[in-house]
């Protein structure tokens, strides 16, 4: 067998010039879960044991190419692994007596630092019920607890792992542990020019002329810099030629986004989007689905996006200042639109015990998004050390929301009063499938001694957490005083949302309201002393037909009326000098409802206007 040899850092090079220059290897393909432009890490189990890894290759365009070998990348440092290794073609992954059974061929390698490409004995010709590639290597000691090469993200079929020891049946681990596999596999196919879209579902307000951002993925050994399409929608037929604003490189299965701007939607309702792509740099498609559909629903408008971050922390935990960073950063970015809540634990803040979690927290720092998907409240999704939490927040801000939203709250006396409002872009029938729920927050939390003190184990890590904003931990001590602490939940209506909240069914464009009271003496043991507080409701949107995610969420600030006197008629020295809304908003003149006015001699009072 052929074995070539290289560092990993050569390795990394040679991709990117095999994936952008594959005309001139006429045939060969470079198949990955890996592309040029993503850092590698290195992932183990820290034990001694034998590990498997494979990736299933499962797609139509390429039935029909056959796999001729396999780049296997290994770490610099190999004295901890034994001296051969193993590659394998498997229809199915097999273990029996705790090994690796292939049951279409294995052959051998000489284990070296760096990157070994081997070829397999006899090509295989793939065929529509896919394949499994992979290779097997052994450690002789504890000394490389890390040999396996990945990818910190995550892919359906990316990284099947098994191990004598802690994984003992193969199991696809990319989406638990967010990794996939650096291997590449070499692949002979008479695709050049060939790719595929996809078009997401999407909602439109009519009158508007919406643009799909359509997702085209390379499934060719040439790179993609332009395609020709065909679109089709409500009964025209359009042809267009686009250049790729980035050239997607020749790596099989690699993206870019194509925005494809739609005619003028017309009349509410369901409608079809087509999009086919005819062309890849001007010569014929030669995917096998050259076709990609959507639906596109045509609304009155278009709700706004509010996600719900829940945060879990505690002072005692060392790890969680990251979170705090990444809450006020959120806070900071987005405004009045960040809907943060902040569940303490085990410190003076507590008000939710952990078995009453919204989410299935297993461990501290934890923070999700719509009570859906779990992500990290300072790096987000992409677990590097800066700040990212922003990218993956963006995400949810671009889901719809179903219905805007809207939340106003006074405190009078220890009892605050927040009413939502909803408005839902068309008329349906609801039938207690959407719900509202209340969470309530204080900002300004500070306190001394006892379990105020934050725990820090981040002092000397800045190589690993380098952004500015992380400074006050990195550079500081193992314990860090005199935060204020934001977000913090101390009431809510419930775990879930509260029935029968909405109308049976509503009307397009038609506000509804809601009204929720809560009782500042129930958590008087957590704020009493506090001199600084203020207080924000955050009103939520559940879906409960779809595991209670949280679909849209409105954040209103708490208006402390209590005091302020109505307007007396026999006022002779104060004139009323500006209004504002019972969210603190200024108005231009007095609207109906109650208004707070502040008075040219300072004072504040209430007048309602029928």
């Amino acid at each position: 067998m052929r074995k070539r040899i290289s560092t990993l850092l050569a390795f990394l090079g040679l991709t990117l010039w095999l994936g952008l220059n594959a005309n001139a290897q006429n045939t060969q393909m470079v198949y990955s879960y890996h592309h040029p432009d993503e850092p590698i890490t290195m992932w183990g189990t820290k034990k001694h044991e034998n590990y498997d890894v494979a990736i299933h290759i499962k797609d139509a365009s390429l039935v029909g190419s056959t796999i001729t070998g396999i780049r296997v990348p290994l770490p610099d440092n190999v004295s901890g692994l034994k001296p051969k290794g193993a590659i394998f073609l498997t229809k199915t992954l097999s273990v029996k007596s705790n090994t690796n059974v292939a049951d279409v061929e294995v052959d051998s390698f000489d284990v070296r630092a760096g990157i070994v490409e081997v070829d397999f004995q006899q090509p295989y010709t793939i065929t529509d019920e896919g394949i499994f590639v992979g290779y097997s290597l052994s450690t002789s000691s504890d000394f490389d607890k890390t040999p396996i090469v990945v990818v910190a993200k995550s892919e359906t079929d990316g990284f099947w792992i098994h191990t004598s020891r802690t994984y003992r049946k193969f199991t696809d681990k990319s989406a638990t542990l967010k990794m996939v596999s650096a291997m590449e596999v070499l692949i002979n196919t008479n695709l050049t020019d060939a790719a595929t879209a996809s078009l997401p579902d999407q909602f439109a307000a009519m009158g508007t002329t919406p643009t799909l951002n359509a997702t085209i993925t390379n499934k060719g050994c040439n790179g993609v810099q332009s395609v020709d399409y065909t679109l089709n929608f409500q009964g025209q037929s359009l042809s267009r030629h686009a250049n790729l604003k980035t050239a997607i490189p020749g790596y099989f299965n690699s993206q870019a986004t194509l925005p494809i701007e739609l005619p003028e939607v017309e009349g509410p309702g369901q409608k079809t989007v087509t999009l086919t792509i005819d062309k890849v740099n001007g010569i014929d498609n030669q995917a096998s689905d050259k076709e990609a559909t959507s639906t596109l629903t045509a609304i009155a408008f278009i709700p706004t996006k509010r996600p719900l971050v829940e945060e879990y922390t505690g002072t005692w935990c060392g790890w969680c200042p990251r979170g705090f960073v990444g809450m006020e950063n959120l806070n900071e970015e987005y405004g009045d639109d960040f809907c943060g809540v902040a569940y303490h634990n085990g410190d003076p803040m507590e008000t939710i015990s952990n078995t009453s979690f919204p989410n299935n927290v297993t461990g501290f720092p934890a923070a999700w998004i719509d009570r859906t998907h779990e992500t990290d409240a300072y790096c987000g999704d992409t677990y590097d050390g800066r700040y990212h939490a922003n990218v993956t927040y963006e995400q949810y801000r671009q889901e719809y929301g179903v219905a805007d939203i809207s939340v106003k709250a006074t405190l009078a006396d220890k009892t605050i009063t927040a009413t939502a409002t909803t408005k839902f872009p068309a008329s349906m029938e609801i039938n207690d499938r959407y719900q509202l729920g209340f969470i309530l927050t204080g900002n300004g939390f500070t306190g001394t001694g006892g379990d105020w003190p934050q725990t820090n184990y981040y002092p000397g890590k800045g190589n690993d957490y380098p952004d500015a904003d992380m400074n006050t931990f990195t550079n500081g001590a193992s314990s860090v005083s005199g935060l204020v602490y934001n977000f913090v939940i101390l009431d809510r209506s419930g775990i879930y949302g509260i029935s029968n909240s909405l109308p049976a069914s509503v009307s397009e464009s038609e506000e509804n309201t809601y009204t929720y009271t809560f009782d500042l003496g129930k958590v008087n043991s957590v704020i009493a002393g506090q001199e600084k507080l203020t207080y924000d409701v955050i009103a939520i949107l559940l879906d409960t037909q779809d595991g209670n995610r949280c679909v849209n969420a409105a954040k209103g600030h708490v208006t402390d009326i209590t005091g302020i006197t109505n307007i007396s008629t026999d006022a002779k020295n104060a004139k009323a000098e500006s209004f504002y809304s019972l969210d603190g908003k200024q108005l231009s003149a007095p609207a109906k409802g109650l208004n707070i006015v502040k008075m040219s001699d300072g004072s504040m009072k209430k007048m309602m206007i029928k």
